[in-house]
C-alpha cells in the first residue's frame, strides 16, 4: 500500500498534528507539508523548526493547494472546524482527502453534518503531557494504534489513502465503529485522565505536602495530569455519558477494594492485585510497544 497524495496540510499545529508532519518527513516522503490556523505564532515555530514547508492564514487557499487535510485541534474545535471546511472540500474542484486526529468521534461527527464520502474520521491513539508544536517528535507512532471510524459510504480510495500515510509513521491502524471507540476510549484513557486529576487534586493542599515526597508512583500516577487542560475539557463534555459509565465501573472497583482493606482481607487483597498485575502484564507489548516485555522471570533471580 503506497501513500500517493503530494501535498497534505495541517490545519492546526500542536503536538499531534507536528508529529505526524515530523513523521512523515522522516519515512522519506517526498511530498510538501502545509500549516493553516487562526493564530500564527505556532505556525511560525512550526515553519522554523523545519515542521512545515510553509503556510498560510486563508483556509481557501489550502484547500486548493491540498491533497490531503488533517484537523489537529481539540474536539469542539475539530467539530466546528469539520462544520466550516466539509462544505468547502466538497466543492472544490480535486475534493481533497480529509482526516481528523480528536479522541472522540461521535460527537465530533455529528458536529460536522456533513456527508462527505472523502472524510475519514481517525484518532491516534498517541499523546504526551506536554503541549505545542515544539514537543512534536517523529517516533510518537511507532507502534501505537490509530483508530478510523469509516462508514458504509466512504471512499474506499480516501480509507486507502489515510491507512497508507499511517503506515508511514510506523502506527498500526484498526477500523472500529464510532460508538465502540468513544466508550473503549472512555474506559482506556479519558477515565485514567480524569483520575490522575483527582490523585493530583486530592494532594495539592494536604497539609503533609505529599507531592513533595513522591516517587516513580505519584510520578507515573500524576503524570498525564500535566495534559492541556482545553483538550480534556472538550473530551469530558463531549464523550460525556460514556466517560460516567467508565467512571461509575471504576468507582465500584474502588469500593471493593475498600471493603477488602477495612476488613483486612489479606487472601482477598492478593489475589485482587494479583488479578491486577497479570491483566497489566499480559497488554504490556500494546502499552510498551517500544521496549522489549517485562520476563516475569527475571524477579525470581538472585
Amino acid at each position: 500500500m503506497t501513500f500517493t497524495r503530494q501535498s497534505v496540510a495541517f490545519l492546526g499545529l500542536g503536538l499531534i498534528s507536528g508529529s505526524l508532519a515530523s513523521a512523515l518527513r522522516a519515512s522519506g516522503w517526498q511530498g510538501e507539508l502545509l500549516g493553516w490556523g487562526p493564530r500564527e505564532p505556532s505556525l511560525k515555530r512550526g515553519l522554523e523548526l523545519g515542521i512545515i514547508d510553509r503556510y498560510s492564514l486563508d483556509m481557501d487557499e489550502i484547500i486548493d493547494s491540498s491533497d490531503m487535510l488533517i484537523i489537529g485541534a481539540p474536539p469542539v474545535a475539530t467539530g466546528d472546524l469539520l462544520a466550516a471546511l466539509l462544505p468547502k472540500a466538497m466543492a472544490s474542484a480535486h475534493q481533497p482527502i480529509v482526516t481528523d486526529l480528536a479522541s472522540i468521534k461521535g460527537w465530533v461527527i455529528d458536529r460536522a453534518n456533513c456527508e462527505y464520502s472523502r472524510f475519514v474520521p481517525g484518532h491516534p491513539i498517541a499523546g504526551s503531557e506536554h503541549s505545542g508544536v515544539a514537543a512534536s517528535r517523529a517516533d510518537l507512532f511507532s507502534g501505537r494504534e490509530v483508530i478510523l471510524t469509516p462508514n458504509a459510504d466512504l471512499d474506499p480510495i480516501a480509507l486507502q489513502e489515510v491507512t497508507a500515510m499511517w503506515a508511514l509513521t510506523g502506527a498500526r491502524v484498526t477500523h472500529m465503529p464510532v460508538a465502540d471507540h468513544d466508550a473503549a476510549l472512555a474506559a482506556s484513557s479519558h477515565s485514567p485522565h480524569m483520575l490522575a486529576y483527582t490523585l493530583t487534586m486530592a494532594l495539592a493542599d494536604h497539609p503533609l505536602q505529599p507531592m513533595q515526597h513522591g516517587g516513580g508512583a505519584l510520578r507515573d500516577m500524576t503524570r498525564i495530569a500535566g495534559s492541556d487542560p482545553v483538550m480534556w475539557r472538550d473530551i469530558a463534555l463531549t464523550n460525556r455519558d460514556a466517560l460516567l459509565t467508565a467512571l461509575t465501573e471504576v468507582e465500584g472497583e474502588l469500593a471493593h477494594l475498600k471493603r477488602l482493606i477495612e476488613a483486612s482481607d489479606g487472601s482477598g487483597m492478593q489475589a485482587y492485585f494479583t488479578r491486577c498485575r497479570d491483566v497489566r502484564r499480559e497488554h504490556d507489548r500494546v502499552l510498551n510497544p517500544l521496549f522489549e516485555q517485562f520476563d516475569s522471570n527475571e524477579e525470581s533471580k538472585p
